[in-house]
């Protein structure tokens, strides 16, 4: 009995030296500047996968399979809202990461790597790399007007080109 009892201690305590920490949080700044809270929504951009699918999104809850490739939310979901319902930080020796746990409004919950997902605009507001520098992409009209003023100064836009995409811009936003 006496082996028995150590053997579990001496289980626990390695099994509790190895366990990740893992913070419940109410609110997350990331990356890009926005902080994230609870029941906020945040707009899914697209799947960063070559087929569309998105690499950091993935089903969670119930529905989860033993397969990764089938977890994962497919293109069909660009433009989603989701409501953060947890946010969770990972602080373990091989993992650290936050990740919430998201909602889009049907039974299902999804996972949601917010980190790697505005690096790969996966969600709005991210962050893409431009000639070695972060931008923070936006659907600010804007936004986008100021980068078509930019590639029209750059010359990489004739003026015709420059002033059918400021039009374009213009009238959908009406």
């Amino acid at each position: 009995m006496k082996k028995i009892t150590i053997m579990l201690v001496v289980l626990f305590i390695t099994v509790n030296a190895n366990a990740q920490r893992v913070k419940k949080l109410d609110e997350f700044k990331a990356s890009n500047g926005v902080t994230y809270k609870v029941g906020d929504q945040i707009k899914l951009g697209r799947g960063s996968d070559d087929n569309g699918k998105f690499v950091y999104v993935n089903i969670g809850g119930w529905a989860v399979s033993t397969n990764p490739e089938a977890n994962r939310l497919p293109a069909s979901n660009a433009g989603l809202l989701v409501t953060i319902k947890k946010i969770k930080k990972y602080d373990g020796k091989r993992y650290k990461n936050v990740i919430f746990t998201v909602g889009g409004g049907n039974i299902t919950n999804y996972l949601l790597d917010i980190e790697n997902a505005i690096a790969t605009c996966e969600v709005e507001k991210c962050t893409k790399k431009t000639n070695g520098q972060t931008v923070i992409q936006s659907d600010n009209k804007y936004d986008k007007l100021k980068k078509l003023k930019e590639l029209f100064d750059e010359g990489v836009l004739d003026e015709a080109e420059y002033e059918k995409e400021k039009k374009k811009l213009l009238d959908a936003e009406e």
